[in-house]
C-alpha cells in the first residue's frame, strides 16, 4: 500500500487500525502517527458517512480540500479509499486537453494543406501574381495573429489561443483577444488553459450557428485576475440557466454537459468562481481568481 496514489484506511468500528503514507498526507497526520487511532482524531467527518452506510461520498479533508471516498465492507472491518478530487479533475482535464490539442492539430494541418493545394494550383496555371497575393495574405494573417496574442504572456494560454484562432477561421467566426495576461499569472496556467479552452470552444460552437458570429476573450486585473469569454450566439436555453453548471446538463444532446461542471470545479479548486450572464446579444461567461487565495500556492 505504500506505493498507492490513493489513501487507504482500515477501520474496525471507531478505530483506524491501518493507514498508508498517502492517507497520512491527505489527512494531514504526522508521519510518525502509529495506529490504532481514534476516528474522531483522524477524520471526524467520515463518521457520519459510515453511519449512513453509503458506499461513496465527497468529503472535505482536514486540509479543507475535497476528496472522493469509497467504503468497502470486509467482515468486522471496513476499507476506506481516499482520492484527492483536485487530482481526479486534473487527470480528467488532461485527457480532455489531449483531445482538444489533437483536434486543433488536425484543423491546422487541414488549413495548411488547403493553402498549399491552392498555391500549387496557381503556380501550375502560371498565375504567379495570384500566388504571391495569397502568400502575402497568409503572412498578413500571421502578423495579425502575432499582434492579437502579443499581450498574452503565459505561454500555455497563448499556445491555446493560437490554435483557437485557426479553429475560428475554419468555422467562419471572428475571434478577438482583449486585455493583458501578464506572465506573473503563470501559476494559474493549468486552470486557465482548462477554463479558456472549454469556454472558448463552447462560444465558437454557439457563434458559428449564425451569420456574423463573433467571440471575444478578455483578460483584466481587479483584485486578482478576471477572464471573460463572450459570444453573440443564440444563448443558453432558458430551461437550463439555473442548472447549467450541474454534471450532465447540456443543450447539445446526450452524453454532453460535463465540461462546465468540471471547469467550475477546477476554478473553485484555485479559490475562484465561475459564472455567466446575458448582456444584450452577448452570452458572457466569466471566471475570477482572487490573487490572495492562489499566490504562492
Amino acid at each position: 500500500m505504500d506505493n498507492l496514489d490513493e489513501g487507504v484506511l482500515v477501520l474496525r468500528e471507531d478505530l483506524v487500525e491501518l493507514l498508508n503514507p498517502r492517507a497520512l498526507e491527505l489527512l494531514a497526520l504526522p508521519k510518525g502517527a502509529i495506529p490504532p487511532l481514534s476516528l474522531d482524531r483522524v477524520w471526524p467527518a467520515l463518521r457520519e458517512v459510515l453511519r449512513q452506510g453509503v458506499g461513496e461520498a465527497i468529503l472535505a479533508l482536514p486540509s479543507h480540500r475535497r476528496a472522493r471516498v469509497r467504503i468497502l465492507g470486509g467482515g468486522t472491518r471496513q476499507v476506506v479509499v481516499i482520492q484527492d478530487q483536485a487530482e481526479l479533475l486534473r487527470l480528467a482535464e488532461s485527457l480532455t486537453q489531449s483531445r482538444r490539442t489533437l483536434d486543433l492539430l488536425r484543423a491546422q494541418a487541414h488549413e495548411f494543406r488547403n493553402t498549399l493545394h491552392v498555391l500549387g494550383g496557381l503556380l501550375e496555371l502560371g498565375k504567379v501574381e495570384e500566388a504571391l497575393r495569397l502568400i502575402r495574405g497568409e503572412l498578413g494573417a500571421e502578423e495579425h495573429l502575432e499582434a492579437l496574442l502579443s499581450h498574452v504572456e503565459v505561454p500555455l494560454v497563448a499556445a491555446l489561443l493560437l490554435g483557437k484562432v485557426r479553429r475560428a477561421r475554419e468555422l467562419g467566426v471572428e475571434l478577438e483577444v482583449e486585455g493583458i495576461l501578464p506572465f506573473r499569472f503563470a501559476p494559474l496556467a493549468e486552470v486557465l488553459v482548462a477554463a479558456v479552452g472549454h469556454l472558448l470552444e463552447n462560444a465558437l460552437e454557439a457563434a458559428s450557428s449564425r451569420p456574423g458570429g463573433k467571440v471575444v476573450v478578455r483578460f483584466w486585473e481587479d483584485k486578482g485576475l478576471w477572464l471573460e469569454v463572450r459570444d453573440n450566439g443564440p444563448g443558453v436555453p432558458s430551461g437550463l440557466s439555473k442548472v447549467l453548471f450541474s454534471p450532465g446538463v447540456s443543450g447539445k444532446g446526450r452524453d454532453r454537459g460535463y465540461g462546465l461542471a468540471l471547469t467550475r470545479s477546477q476554478v473553485e479548486a484555485y479559490g475562484g468562481r465561475l459564472g455567466y450572464y446575458r448582456e444584450g446579444e452577448w452570452t458572457v461567461f466569466y471566471a475570477h481568481f482572487p490573487e490572495v487565495l492562489w499566490a504562492g500556492a
